[in-house]
């Protein structure tokens, strides 16, 4: 008979490791180890996946004083919300007390906790006591779970379903104000004792849920956002609500409260933004449950302009809801990705919410701009929202009438500006790596979007070449006074190299300029583009992306200025060989064959780039038995290429035949 891990406590482990260390007269170590495999006996583990303590509570150490099994152990030990040292050990009593008063806590908050999950403070004659009871609760709570030794009190959410308790904690505002929730016009009335114990609330919640370097801890905390999927409509509920809140208390009269409502506004969005990060259920559910109209509105929200982080929060949100992250094999709900219908209902019902993004990149830049770049400024730029508004424009470019749409209200000359910031004064703060961090952002996030306009060709030749501010009879949007976007692009390549997913947009942006048009493959040519694509590609050669994306632009590149020179004849044969010995001098061969081809996700890009470049090449299957050992090689069968010696790619009249046709018809009529 087996017995669930959650029913084996602190209290029950403790006594039988005493029994055990008496009854058998044991050493600490011996006893430890002996309660250790009894337990996973009873759980039904083999002790061989657990068969020294090493993994949980470190008592391969001759006093027990290690304590790494919580941050270092397997997320699926049933053992890891529980302290494996002895218990007459300095450390084993500190860490008990420890995991004991973080019990505690719960139990406080799940005295407030009623039948039908509201939420009641006790009665008291001190409320005011009661309630700094739950706030210092929730505030241990927090603490827990952040840092290096977070992993078993994260075990402990987990076993013991405390999410639950916290997710009717979010609900305290709801009570006495649900009416006031509504399309009506009741004034919601702020409860300043309840916004502290939500905002606490939030605070856990985000400790929860908020990713580290420690993958055990991740992966309960992926198991804990898959639980809080149905905390997505309170999250719309509280935002609507807190909205409602920020509308009604004039900010000049207000003081103090206007400060908690901006700051749980803020933490609201944070929150929601977490849990949408990689879960594709909890987007579908936050979209569902209005969420698009929610951040529609808090963006055209001006009395927010003056609040540069809600306003980065809310983009952040946006960007997750219209961002594809979620590769699990084995996620709950949803099997298929419902981001493109987000991005297309932020178009239809945003609101111009598109406008309004680019608005807050102008400002996030220094200010107002009619024509051209120079009227931003570059002293009061804002990295962070500027970010945030470009990566939320990136994922809602999934279309092209959507990008016609931006490109209307004048992205393409803010877009530039950022990208021109982000190369500003690389080598004066070389040894500045805030600096050099914030401006590789902004260069990441505007080569984002740029690589996405570029799906159209007008715009992709306006960004490379540059445009004048006149409409054409063939362009059915404005695209303002643009400069070339395509030096600050090289020169943010240049600037940082060691940014993988910069040098993926970057190669990505190439790729896409060069396609199907000879002119823009010029230009980058003559910008030094093959030496930069090639050395992204050499800095980053275990990066598949920036691998098929190098491919690519090398391939558009080479294919479409070889289709530019002249069929027959000397001078056509020598510009062909001298534009594949441009990149052939540059290790191109090397790298496509030797680097890039051996990537799964990018060899056939590899394979297309090395035969435009007229190396000889081919692709190759290779098959494995039952032992994953190569037993059979396959030559890949390419369209063009001659398999069949018997195939007859003529047709002719075979010997014979209209004999043998006239027999058939002789005999079956």
């Amino acid at each position: 008979m087996t017995v669930s891990s959650s029913s084996i406590s602190q209290t029950l482990f403790d006594e039988a490791l005493l029994e055990n260390e008496e009854a058998f007269d044991l050493s600490p170590d011996e006893a430890l180890q002996e309660t250790i495999d009894q337990f996973l006996s009873q759980l039904g583990v083999s002790n061989n996946s657990s068969n020294s303590t090493d993994n949980n509570g470190s008592s391969n150490t001759n006093n027990n004083e290690e304590y790494d099994a919580a941050s270092s152990s397997s997320s699926n030990h049933p053992l890891a919300h529980l302290v494996l040292l002895h218990p007459t050990t300095t450390k084993g009593r500190q860490l008990r007390e420890s995991h004991l008063h973080f019990q505690t806590c719960w139990t406080v908050l799940d005295r407030c906790v009623a039948a039908d999950g509201s939420v009641v403070l006790p009665p008291n004659n001190d409320n005011d006591y009661e309630e700094e009871k739950v706030l210092s609760a929730l505030r241990t709570i927090s603490d827990s779970l952040r840092g290096e030794t977070s992993f078993p009190y994260l075990s402990i959410v987990r076993n013991e379903s405390c999410i639950y308790t916290l997710l009717s904690f979010l609900g305290i505002m709801n009570r006495n104000t649900s009416n006031a929730t509504d399309n009506n016009d009741e004034c919601p009335i702020f409860d300043k004792g309840k916004d502290a114990i939500l905002f606490e609330t939030i605070k856990a919640l985000i400790a929860c849920l908020t990713f580290t370097k420690d993958q055990c801890c991740n992966t309960i905390r992926v198991e804990l956002k898959d639980v809080f999927v149905s905390g997505m409509g309170c999250l719309v509920s509280l935002s609507k609500l807190y909205l409602r809140f920020h509308n009604q208390y004039p900010k000049e009269e207000s003081g103090d409260v206007m400060l908690c409502i901006e700051n749980t506004i803020l933490h609201i969005f944070q929150l929601a933004t977490l849990a949408t990060k990689q879960c594709e259920s909890s987007k579908v559910n936050y979209v569902s449950c209005g969420g698009v109209q929610v951040i529609s509105t808090q963006l055209h929200t001006k009395s927010f302009d003056n609040n540069n982080r809600i306003m980065e929060a809310t983009c952040n949100l946006l960007s997750s809801l219209c961002r594809y992250d979620d590769f699990r094999e084995n996620k709950t709900g949803l099997q298929t990705s419902s981001v493109h219908d987000h991005a297309m209902e932020f178009h239809r019902v945003g609101g111009g919410v598109e406008g309004r993004l680019i608005e807050l990149a102008r400002l996030s830049m220094g200010g107002e701009q009619q024509d051209g770049v120079d009227g931003l400024g570059d002293d009061s730029l804002d990295v962070r929202l500027a970010v945030a508004s470009l990566t939320s424009l990136r994922v809602l470019a999934v279309n092209d009438d959507i990008i016609q749409t931006m490109v209307a209200l004048g992205i393409l000359p803010v877009v530039t500006k950022a990208l021109k910031l982000s190369c500003n004064n690389p080598e004066e703060n070389e040894n500045n790596e805030e600096f050099i961090y914030n401006q590789s952002r902004l260069a990441s996030a505007s080569l984002g979007l740029l690589r996405n306009l570029c799906g159209n060709d007008e715009i992709k030749t306006n960004l490379c070449l540059g445009s004048s501010d006149q409409k054409t009879s063939t362009s059915p949007v404005s695209t303002f006074s643009t400069p070339s976007s395509l030096p600050y692009l090289i020169r943010a390549m240049q600037n940082y190299p060691h940014v993988a997913i910069l040098q993926e947009h970057g190669c990505g942006t190439l790729a896409a300029m060069a396609l199907r048009k000879p002119a823009n493959a010029h230009a980058i040519i003559n910008q030094d583009g093959p030496r930069v694509i090639l050395n992204g590609m050499k800095r980053h050669d275990s990066n598949s992306n920036v691998q098929r994306q190098g491919a690519l632009a090398i391939r558009n590149l080479v294919s479409r200025l070889l289709r530019e020179c002249p069929e027959d004849g000397e001078k056509g044969k020598e510009e062909r060989l001298a534009i594949r010995d441009l990149f052939l001098d540059l290790g191109a061969e090397d790298v496509l064959r030797n680097v890039t081809g051996r990537h799964q996700g990018s060899v056939d890009e590899a394979y297309a780039a090395l035969r435009d470049l007229g190396c000889k090449v081919s692709l190759v299957t290779f098959s494995g038995d039952e032992q994953q050992q190569v037993d059979v090689v396959q030559k890949t069968m390419m369209f063009g290429e001659k398999h069949n010696t018997n195939f007859r790619p003529v047709y002719d009249d075979s010997v014979g035949l209209e004999k043998g046709v006239e027999e058939a018809i002789s005999q079956f009529g």
